[in-house]
């Protein structure tokens, strides 16, 4: 009698570790990073209208559906000054938002994206004009390609 019950209770933990396996094929989330790609030149003329432009995926999948992408803009040196500009998305999972710059400078554009439970915040710089290497502040932010999940895990 012992012996049965022992082979039901192995039965039972065996068909509950083959059924916890396939759950990674499920219709879960992706755990997929998504990733910000910049389409913007990196260089402007001090008045001109720029479109700050990225794509965003997730690993080969187009995201068309992003909480949110607001791009971080500032003059070398001056990111307290920052401005904050929402993106439209435009299809194909490209988000663009207008912008330019009045003088000539380094200017640091930073793309917060959230989609998909997940952030990230690559930079990208933007030279408009000939600015004097006198007046350039390099970027002592460490967030350059940072990524953290909503979770607040980094990543």
């Amino acid at each position: 009698m012992k012996k049965i019950i022992w082979m039901a209770i192995l039965f039972g933990l065996l068909l509950l570790a083959a059924c916890g396996e396939d759950d990674s094929a499920g219709a879960g989330p992706s755990t997929e990073l998504i990733e910000t790609e910049f389409n913007s030149p990196e260089t402007a003329e001090p008045g001109e209208a720029l479109t700050l432009s990225v794509t965003v995926t997730q690993g080969d999948e187009l995201v068309e559906d992003a909480d949110e992408v607001v791009y971080e803009v500032w003059e070398s040196g001056h990111r307290e000054a920052s401005d904050m500009l929402t993106a439209e998305h435009k299809g194909d999972g490209v988000y663009e938002a207008e912008t330019s710059f009045d003088e000539e400078g380094l200017y640091f554009v930073q793309a917060h994206t959230t989609a998909r439970r997940l952030h990230v915040m690559p930079t990208q710089e933007v030279t408009v004009g000939n600015p004097d290497p006198e007046s350039i502040v390099p970027d002592d932010s460490d967030d350059k390609d940072s990524k953290v999940d909503m979770e607040g895990h980094g990543h």
